[in-house]
């Protein structure tokens, strides 16, 4: 990881898919000595998931729904986080976990949106 140019937390479900991930033995630790090259995409949109059970499932931890949540989820590990242009409004509260944010429209419901969304990320 120390020479990737950045590391993508995709906009998966925090808890089973990056939860998994963020699990190994070591890997989360690894995270926290590039976190100024950890740049993660929020899957929640004013405060509802695009698919799938994340909602519920972050429910069932006691953590927030919305892109605030998931940012508190990932601030040990998180220098950077795009959320959805929609929720620009919670820029400042995410930025308090010491998380550089930016927002963008996240909802990759196209190949040219999905396109532009990797472009802003390289760009980043």
């Amino acid at each position: 990881m120390e020479s990737a140019k950045k590391v993508i937390i995709c906009p998966s479900n925090p808890i089973v898919s990056i939860g998994t991930i963020l699990s190994i033995p070591g890997f989360r630790d690894s995270l926290k000595m590039v976190k100024e090259k950890v740049y993660g995409i929020s899957p929640i949109v004013q405060g509802a998931t695009i698919k799938g059970p994340a909602d519920k499932l972050m429910e069932s931890l006691n953590l927030e729904v919305s892109c605030v949540g998931v940012a508190n989820y990932y601030r040990d590990v998180l220098g950077h986080f795009i959320i959805d242009i929609k929720d620009s409004n919670q820029r400042e509260e995410i930025e308090k976990f010491g998380i550089e944010v930016s927002y963008y429209d996240t909802i990759m419901d196209s190949i040219i949106k999905k396109k532009e969304l990797a472009q802003f990320l390289i760009d980043l």
